[in-house]
Formats: C-alpha cells, structure tokens, sequence
C-alpha cells in the first residue's frame, strides 16, 4: 500500500512478500555458531531511534595503533565498534533498524533468515566451485604485487603517460582463485589476489560474465523495495568480492547508500563520517584513483600528511550473516581477517552529506 504522498507504507517495507521473517530450523543457530564476537571499548547505547552524536567516533591513529593493518591475525582485546545491531528476525528491531536507516546512519543487521541459509550454503566449499564454476567464462580478479588494493580507472591525455596502475585486473576461475587464498598466510609484500562475481542482468555496467545467479542466492538484494533496497529502479546490480588473508582495500567513499552483506569469514572495516573528507588527503576527482585517500593508513607519512593525525573513525569486524549499511559518502577502509566472502549492492543517493565531500572538491 501507498500513503498519501505516493509513499510505501512503512508496513511495506518492513515485511516484503519476497523476504521471509523466520528461519528454518536450527538454521539461526548455527550461523550464530559462526559469529566471534569482540569486546567494544566502550558500551554503547542503541535507542529505537540514533542519538545525535551516534556513532561515535575515535581518533584513527589509536585504531590502527591498537590493531595494525598489516596484521589482520593479531586480534586485540577490543576494538573500537560503535554500531548498533539489530535483529532482522525480531519486529521490533527491524523497525529500528529501519529508522536508522533513514537517518542516514551505519548500522548492522544480523539474523536475516534468507541470508543465514545462503550463508551456510557457502560454507561448503563443493557447494561454491559447482555455483561459480557454472559461469560462461572466468571472473574478473584484481591482482596487486603486495595486500594493497587501490580502485582505479584508466587516465585519459597526459595523465596516461605518467601513470602506474596499483593492480592488474586479470581472469580466474572461482576454482584457482581460492587454490592461492587457501594456501595460508603469505607476507604483506607478496602477490595478493582479489576475485570479483557480479549479476546486473536488469542494469547492465558489469564485468563479464553477468552471473545472474547471484540474485537467486541472495534474495535480500534482489530489486524490490525493502530494508535493504531503497530505490530498487536505481539499484546498480550485486557485487561480489572474495578476499584471501590480508587483503586491504584502501580508503574511499561512494557516492550512493551501500547494503554490505558478509557471507563467509571475517572482514574489518574501518569508518569515518564524510566531515573527516579535509583530513583524508584525498586524491582529486580528475586523478585515475579520484575519491581515494593518498595516505598509507598501515605506515602514514605525517610529516607530507598532517592532517590525517586528526581523521576520526570507528570500526566493526564483520561475520557471516551480518549486513552492514553505509550510507552515501561514508569513508570506509576494509582488511580481510581471512578468506571472505562479501556481496553487496547499492540503491541510489542521498544527499545529506553532499556538502562535506563538495566541500573537498567532489
């Protein structure tokens, strides 16, 4: 049903007809069984509707200092994760979870029964090489000679010349890539690969091969409005990105809200509010790797980047079955703690924070 304003009902939203509100049985339980939890620096309060001052926010330099990027195994005794959760499985929480939502705030969902099943679908390692090994063809893969990955696009007139590309995009099977992620912990300064599946059959824009298969297997993000869909005409198809152990994927906003879903392993984002923008150092929006930030957040140079001392953040481990929302131009620095699974997609712009980042250039 619509409001008066041509709006869906909230109710809607809340309970989609293609969504399920229950699990199967002993399914929750399990993936509950896959979570490790980390102990916060401080509680942190979770009203039905966010605080003015949430979340809350940490100098950057005592984050990474307390766990050091390079070092994705040496957990801490805490960390610094202001989030809130909520229970997709409980009412209550989903409406609050919706409120967050539209606040324009980061929060995580867990206890998402359609996204539980495929969680424990892909623990089972024949289960992905038959999924992903029924594409057409081999996937687009990201590979850096060292665990730091930098997006970038290819520089048009004199900036072609003097540019050198981060990473190589090659073609691997599912079936290889995880051959080289499995075989354990390897140096930061040895090769790293980075596997990417993506299905945008309705938008087109994607890498090939389109495997629309992806949609099936993750029906939260299928296009239809939800809490996890806001705009579904402007949803830009779900991507998929497998990290292998030590995996760093450097510092950068979107400009659209962003639904990231874990579905195996562990990964480490660390966030900051687009006020920090001034303080990143960011590479400007003509420059190959536009929107991202120049500094070496694992050894920043302070003496060419002072300004980076002052960048504040907060961080959350994310485990299978979590889905983390980042709003449109939230910063976001993101280490895999092991072999990972990540799907995500996005669903149009909010305008909010537009003023920070324009305030930068962008």
């Amino acid at each position: 049903m619509k409001n008066e304003n041509g709006e869906k009902e909230e109710e809607d939203i809340l309970n989609p007809p293609h969504l399920r509100d229950k699990h199967l049985p002993g399914v929750k339980e399990k993936v509950e069984g896959l979570k490790r939890e980390y102990e916060r620096f401080e509680p942190v309060q979770c009203p039905p509707e966010p605080d003015p001052d949430y979340p809350l926010h940490y100098p950057l330099v005592d984050i990474t200092a307390n766990w050091p990027p390079d070092s994705p195994s040496s957990r801490p005794s805490h960390i610094y994760n202001s989030l809130c959760y909520f229970d997709y499985s409980d009412p209550i929480q989903r409406a609050s979870a919706y409120k967050y939502r539209l606040a324009e705030v980061p929060f995580v969902v867990r206890g998402i029964p359609d996204l539980d099943d495929t969680v424990l679908r892909w623990g089972d390692i024949t289960y992905m090489n038959d999924l992903f090994g029924s594409a057409s063809a081999p996937f687009r893969c990201e590979y850096s000679e060292n665990n730091h990955f930098m997006y970038w696009r290819e520089p048009r007139g004199k900036k072609k010349a003097n540019f050198v590309p981060p990473t190589e995009m090659i073609k691997m099977t599912f079936r290889e890539w995880y051959a080289k992620a499995s075989r354990g912990r390897v140096s930061k300064d040895d090769p790293h690969w980075y596997f990417r599946a993506s299905a945008c059959s309705s938008s087109g824009g994607c890498p090939a091969p389109d495997f629309n298969k992806i949609f099936s297997e993750l029906p939260i993000f299928q296009p239809k409005e939800s809490l996890f869909i806001a705009v579904p005409k402007r949803q830009r198809g779900v991507h998929c990105r497998f990290g292998m152990t030590g995996v760093i994927a450097e510092n950068h906003f979107d400009g659209s809200r962003n639904m990231i879903s874990l579905i195996g392993g562990e990964r480490r984002y660390i966030l900051s509010h687009p006020a920090n923008c001034r303080n990143m150092a960011l590479f400007p929006r003509d420059h190959p790797s536009g929107r991202h930030s120049a500094v070496d957040w694992s050894e920043p140079d302070f003496e060419t980047f002072p300004q980076f001392k002052d960048v504040l953040s907060n961080e959350v481990v994310l485990q299978p079955g979590d889905v983390l929302y980042l709003p449109t131009n939230w910063f976001h620095y993101i280490i895999s703690l092991g072999i990972n699974y990540q799907c995500n997609t996005r669903s149009g712009k909010n305008y909010d924070y537009d003023y920070l980042t324009e305030d930068c250039g962008f």
